[in-house]
């Protein structure tokens, strides 16, 4: 008798282990996942700019005057903007600009070919090839002839710091060159930078932006500068 007790008290202990092990196993990793989701390290605050932006809309402003306002993103054909602020202070920006070079031409009463590219009988300075309108003109690095796209992707990283009483943040950038139209470039040395017609070379470029959040709709606006040696005003309007 005492033998099956002593046996049906081992049966019962093994058989609530089996029951709580999975209870304890389910509860580790909840606590895992907790910690992966959990950016508040050591009780700090997290800036509520911190994520992956993109841009609805921009504006420039002629001189800075707010009545001169025009569409940023048609006027140098940016395609795709994206701001990644991330919480350890570092932040990446991506600008896509793209454009029909076939379409320019013609817009300046050019003749197009696929073939021999832009000749016009008005502007002699548009007689391009297609690479050269391309690379030469707009200063872009990827051409497609079969669309006549003409298209570059730049990256540029850094650092950025908010300051949460005067609501403004200050991007940092790392060293990038600037092309003809004062507008980030693909190249990314000084010397390749030197041989474009009007390119400058940007070392240590500071922008401070006054930002606004809306509580409603999560999206943020930036007041500020525009990347270019010229410090024109801009504005960036930017959700998730």
């Amino acid at each position: 008798m005492q033998k099956l007790t002593v046996s049906f008290r081992n049966s019962f202990m093994r058989m609530c282990f089996a029951l709580i092990l999975p209870v304890m196993i389910f509860t580790s990793c909840e606590e895992q996942v907790d910690d992966l989701w959990n950016t508040d390290d050591d009780g700090q605050k997290v800036s509520p700019l911190v994520g992956d932006w993109y841009a609805d809309s921009m504006q420039i402003f002629g001189e800075c005057v707010v009545d001169s306002a025009y569409d940023l993103m048609l006027a140098k054909n940016i395609s795709d903007y994206n701001l990644w602020l991330l919480s350890d202070g570092s932040f990446q920006m991506v600008v896509s600009q793209s454009l029909s070079i076939k379409d320019e031409c013609e817009y300046v009463y050019g003749t197009w070919d696929n073939e021999t590219g832009c000749s016009s009988s008005y502007y002699d300075y548009y007689n391009y090839s297609p690479f050269q309108y391309c690379n030469v003109y707009y200063e872009f690095d990827q051409y497609n002839f079969g669309t006549t796209n003409c298209s570059q992707d730049v990256t540029i990283e850094g650092t950025w710091a908010a300051d949460e009483t005067a609501s403004t943040v200050t991007l940092t950038l790392n060293d990038f060159c600037e092309n003809s139209f004062g507008d980030p470039s693909y190249i990314s040395d000084s010397n390749g930078c030197g041989l474009l017609e009007d390119g400058s070379w940007n070392t240590g470029m500071t922008r401070t932006y006054s930002y606004t959040i809306n509580s409603d709709s999560g999206t943020v606006s930036l007041d500020g500068k525009w990347f270019d040696g010229a410090s024109t005003c801009a504005k960036f309007y930017l959700s998730m």
